[in-house]
C-alpha cells in the first residue's frame, strides 16, 4: 500500500466499525423513524452509505456488488424507499464491501493514486483532482454521515455510539 493511502485506509476501517457501532441497540423499526418529515431515518442514511461505500469500491478498482441497490436504484428520496432491509442484512453486507475493498487498497499504487480518478456521474467539489483525492473526499463523505447517524442515535434517546470495538 502507498504510504500516502495508510491514514485513508485507517479512517476507512475506522468508518467500518463507527457505522456498525451506531446501530448497536438500534432495533430495525427505531432505524426507520423519522424525526420530522424533513429528516432521513437512520436505515435511509445506512442505505445511501452503502450506495456510496459500493461506490468507492468501484472507484478505487473493487467490482462487489451491492445487495440493496434494486432498493436504491429507481428512489430519487426517502419518500420512494418502500422496504428496508433488516440492520443485520446491512451489518453484513457492510463487513463484506469492506473485505473486499481492504484488498482493493492493498493493490492500490502511487501511480494510480496519482492519476485523474475514474469518471465520474458528478464533480467532487475538491481541488486535488487524483484518486487519493477522490478517496479522501468519499471518505469525508463518510464521516458525515457517521455523525448524523450518531445524532440520530440521542434523537431516539440512545446511548452516544461508541467509538470501540
Amino acid at each position: 500500500m502507498d504510504s500516502r493511502l495508510v491514514p485513508l485506509h485507517a479512517m476507512f476501517r475506522l468508518h467500518t466499525r463507527l457505522f456498525l457501532n451506531c446501530f448497536d441497540e438500534v432495533s430495525d423499526e427505531t432505524a426507520r423513524l423519522r424525526p420530522n418529515e424533513d429528516t432521513s431515518s437512520m436505515a435511509f442514511i445506512a442505505l445511501h452509505m452503502h450506495d456510496a461505500r459500493h461506490y468507492l469500491a468501484k472507484f478505487i478498482g473493487v467490482e462487489e456488488s451491492n445487495p440493496f441497490e434494486q432498493i436504491t436504484a429507481t428512489a430519487h428520496s426517502i419518500d420512494e424507499i418502500e422496504i428496508y432491509p433488516s440492520l443485520a442484512e446491512m451489518r453484513t453486507a457492510w463487513l463484506e464491501v469492506t473485505a473486499a475493498m481492504d484488498r482493493g487498497f492493498q493493490e492500490l499504487d502511487a501511480d494510480s493514486l496519482s492519476q485523474p480518478p475514474p469518471a465520474a456521474d458528478f464533480e467532487f467539489p475538491f481541488e486535488d483532482g487524483t484518486l487519493l483525492g477522490g478517496i479522501g473526499f468519499q471518505l469525508h463523505h463518510e464521516a458525515y454521515h457517521i455523525g448524523q447517524l450518531a445524532l440520530l442515535r440521542r434523537i431516539h434517546r440512545l446511548p452516544a455510539m461508541s467509538v470501540h470495538v
